[in-house]
């Protein structure tokens, strides 16, 4: 008797090792939207939920996209999200023109999901503990990867939204999920699954961090919403055109010698509107002086000189300077020059090709 209790508990022992290799594939990822912002539902689109999944007549804004994936053998059963930490009516804040008159109100949003195996967004009354992300019981996940995209959606007509405002989602409103799923139907076996790395304890019990839904982080605020097309961020562009190798001679000087022509230029500015930056130039020596050295040999003979960007004299080393005034409709542009080369040292250098290596870092204050 003792050798078949033996023989029983070592099968099941092996089922259960091999039920968990079985599974240990099946892993999710989520992507955050990075900016929200909203467009006419009609509008709205993704690889997963066409253009016209969502009505015109609502605001709907892209939420962000679940993705799970199995091995080739791997079955599974009715994806849920789990341990859900957040609002099913979201609060939407800004200008209004329904009830009360025109000004910030409060009006509300719901989350929708769209997965690959459905024909339409459904709504996700995520207030809930769990929510099914295809059916509450029993539908098999046959697509390979399973993609769910999560959408907000106004519950009111889009026309009551003003197009020229910008909203925001308080905090505390978009929290943070967990994924499940059933392992075996019959038995009822679920288990987690490991979201993003997620680190799955082992016990089977949740995850110790949940899923954030917002990028910044779980109940994080989004403000600064636009309605429409989203506009391109503003962004600067930095070019160094480097001179032809020059003679020493003709830095002795104070007039000095032009090394380099720094150029910016400004994309999705304001025309009319005035940018500011900050410019930090730094050497090999990380030192607050600069000086010639022979190529290749940032620490052999050395020749002091000064550098001069635009009209701004005795440039040091890991210092920031201003340049004010950059304009998005043209190429903005400042000369670099060194001059006061020390004559005597540089008379009393080894024959050779002598340089310096600056790096021009450029800061943006808009």
């Amino acid at each position: 008797m003792d050798k078949i209790i033996k023989k029983i508990l070592i099968f099941l022992l092996l089922a259960l090792v091999l039920n968990q290799g079985l599974f240990s594939e099946v892993t999710a990822t989520y992507t955050p939207a990075t900016t929200v912002y909203f467009k006419k539902g009609g509008e709205v689109y993704t690889t997963n939920t066409p253009a016209g999944s969502f009505s015109n007549n609502y605001l709907v804004a892209y939420l962000g996209t679940i993705t799970i994936t199995k091995g080739p053998n791997d079955r599974y059963w009715d994806p849920f999200l789990v341990n859900i930490n957040t609002a099913s009516n979201v609060s939407f804040v800004g200008p209004f023109f329904g009830w009360g008159g025109e000004g910030d109100k409060i009006t509300q949003l719901r989350i929708y999901g769209k997965s690959s195996m459905q024909s339409a967004p459904v709504v996700y009354w995520l207030s809930n503990a769990t929510w099914p992300l295809e059916s509450w019981y029993g539908t098999e996940i046959t697509d390979n990867p399973y993609v769910v995209d999560l959408f907000l959606k106004s519950e009111y007509d889009a026309t009551l939204y003003d197009e020229n405002a910008t909203y925001s989602i308080p905090a505390g409103e978009l929290g943070s999920f967990n994924i499940k799923i059933t392992t075996d139907l019959e038995h009822k076996v679920e288990k987690y699954v490991s979201v993003n790395g997620q680190a799955i304890p082992s016990d089977g019990s949740a995850p110790a961090t949940s899923v954030p839904i917002p990028e910044a982080g779980a109940g994080a605020p989004i403000t600064n919403i636009p309605i429409g097309d989203i506009p391109l961020p503003l962004s600067f562009h930095v070019n160094i055109r480097n001179e032809s190798p020059f003679n020493l001679n003709h830095a002795y000087g104070s007039t000095g010698v032009k090394v380099a022509t720094t150029e910016v230029v400004i994309s999705n500015g304001e025309a009319g509107k005035n940018y500011n930056i900050k410019v930090k130039f730094t050497n090999p020596q990380n030192s607050s002086s600069f000086t010639l050295r022979p190529k290749d040999k940032p620490y052999g003979y050395s020749i002091p000189y000064k550098l001069r960007f635009g009209d701004t004299n005795n440039i040091a080393g890991g210092t920031l300077y201003d340049w004010n005034n950059l304009i998005s409709t043209n190429v903005n542009s400042r000369e670099i020059m060194i001059y006061d080369v020390n004559e005597t040292v540089a008379g009393n250098a080894p024959a050779g090709t002598y340089e310096d290596t600056i790096t021009v870092e450029i800061l943006t204050t808009d």
